[in-house]
């Protein structure tokens, strides 16, 4: 009967240690799961700071009326293709970013007048900045013409490497 006792009482501990281990297991992967959350939110939030206007760079700038118009993309430089741009609208005056209400724009080669490219603009949720797709299906000089405000037009001549 004591053996048995024993036997059970080292059962016991047997099954409080794995009890405990287990335990410790679990609080160990929580706290590496918390960890792998908190780095995860850190990147998410710091690629959407990093993708402001702040890492565009200029393609070209014109001045229309009381706007400065900026056309932007990641490089700085056009490529062959489907191509991703932001156009900006900043009034002269403060140089802050200015609603101009709805945006149109159209791509053409002035070489081959019936050569035209597709391209849209669509509010990119902040106040005078649109966001810009435009297919340059060859390399050369494209006229890339942005209508805003009340009719006002904006030419940029752009080449196309």
């Amino acid at each position: 009967m004591k053996s048995t006792s024993k036997s059970r009482s080292n059962n016991r501990t047997a099954c409080e240690s794995f009890t405990c281990l287990k335990k410790e297991k679990l609080k160990v992967s929580m706290r590496v799961s918390g960890a792998a959350a908190a780095a995860v939110i850190v990147g998410l939030v710091l690629t959407a700071c990093r993708g402001g206007a702040g890492d565009l760079q200029r393609i070209e700038q014109k001045r229309v009326d009381e706007h400065v118009v900026t056309l932007l993309n990641d490089t700085g430089q056009l490529k062959q293709g489907q191509s991703k741009l932001v156009l900006e609208f900043r009034r002269i005056s403060d140089m802050q970013l200015a609603d101009v209400g709805d945006v149109q724009v159209s791509l053409s080669m002035p070489a081959m007048p019936t050569m035209t490219g597709a391209a849209s603009a669509t509010p990119s949720g902040t106040p005078g900045r649109y966001d810009v797709t435009g297919d340059f299906s060859m390399r050369g000089l494209w006229n890339f013409m942005v209508t805003f405000g009340q009719s006002q037009h904006v030419p940029f001549a752009l080449t196309v490497p």
